[in-house]
């Protein structure tokens, strides 16, 4: 059998997918993920002829497949391993693309819980000259953008235990440095600045005894106003709850981005908490919580469940999961226990 545990090859990947026949009809085999599915449906926006993507098929011109070990891309009888990096992350930057491939490898950070690749980085670097910026910061949302009581109340990876979905306390955090809710991180001086580092490890401590400053402070990536990170929860929220037609429109129309956001924020802004209890089947998640797999990233930091026992969360007395966890239907949809 012949192994993938080799040396990644993305600038490779980039000459496969430039090889691929526009005029010619194909169909894409791609696993049921936001940055498959981004990668799938960009180079779908640019054929000129009939395309398709499949979750099931094993007889497409193209497959993508994603391991432990990281990804491949099959087509011609030829196959590339990137390694962990995006599949989005090899095609290529222009400016009507940066915001889904954004949103692509920005998912795939967030689903694997992983730092940025060598790869990543070079790729972003490279595209400074279409708006992105890169620095290093605290590992919130939209800190450029929001009242920091808001990144701290939306951070979900890093999930800060008693803050993360909880409004009171996010204000009551933002206050304690001595300032208002309003104020953003970027206003805090240096000594607030070590004072809400400290809370958030004493806090993430609690369930988590080896967190420390590397896993706070790390490459933060901003196209405009648009977070990286932020992109990536809202495009994993809506495949999960709505579907990949929603990755679809956003690969066709990037100014959809906007509108999720702000629909993502609004739900977050109310605040959320859950209960966590288990079944043979499931982990049954109740509260106000509407994404199966936004609970698993949340739970799988609290370290209180195991990755390959599906999620459903409990919603008006109506056990709901996704795609994500079952075949079928895309979408929540509901399940008997």
């Amino acid at each position: 059998m012949e192994s993938y545990i080799k040396d990644p090859s993305p600038e490779e990947a980039k000459k496969l997918i430039e090889s691929i026949n526009r005029n010619k009809e194909i169909c894409i085999s791609t696993p049921y993920d936001p940055d498959a599915m981004m990668f799938s449906a960009l180079i779908l926006k640019y054929m000129e002829s009939q395309a398709g993507v499949s979750f099931s098929s094993t007889d497409c011109e193209v497959t993508v497949a994603i391991t432990p070990q990281g990804r491949t891309i099959k087509y011609n009888n030829s196959e590339v391993f990137i390694g962990q990096s995006a599949l989005t992350s090899v095609l290529p930057f222009t400016a009507e693309d940066i915001l889904p491939i954004l949103a692509g490898i920005g998912s795939s950070v967030f689903l694997e819980r992983r730092r940025l690749t060598e790869w990543e980085i070079s790729m972003l670097k490279k595209a400074e000259n279409l708006g992105i910026t890169i620095e290093k910061n605290f590992r919130i949302p939209s800190y450029k953008e929001l009242p920091l009581f808001l990144s701290l109340m939306e951070s979900i990876d890093l999930f800060i235990p008693e803050i993360t979905g909880n409004r009171d306390n996010a204000i009551r955090a933002v206050k304690e440095l001595g300032v208002d809710e309003l104020t953003k991180l970027e206003e805090l001086n240096e000594t607030q600045l070590n004072t809400l580092l400290f809370k958030i490890i004493t806090l993430i401590m609690k369930f988590n005894s080896k967190v420390n400053r590397d896993d706070i402070i790390s490459d933060r990536v901003f196209y405009l106003n648009y977070d990286l990170i932020e992109l990536g929860i809202v495009t994993t929220y809506f495949m999960d709850v709505v579907g990949s037609k929603i990755i679809l429109q956003s690969a066709l129309s990037p100014s959809i981005f906007s509108i999720l956001i702000e629909k993502f924020r609004n739900e977050l802004s109310k605040g959320f908490s859950f209960d966590l209890t288990e079944d043979k089947k499931f982990y049954i998640v109740e509260g106000n919580l509407k994404s199966p797999k936004i609970a698993q990233v949340i739970l799988l930091q609290l370290q209180k469940i195991k990755k390959e026992k599906p999620i459903a969360i409990k919603i008006k007395n109506e056990l709901l999961t996704s795609r994500f966890f079952m075949d079928g239907k895309e979408g929540l949809k509901q399940v008997e226990v």
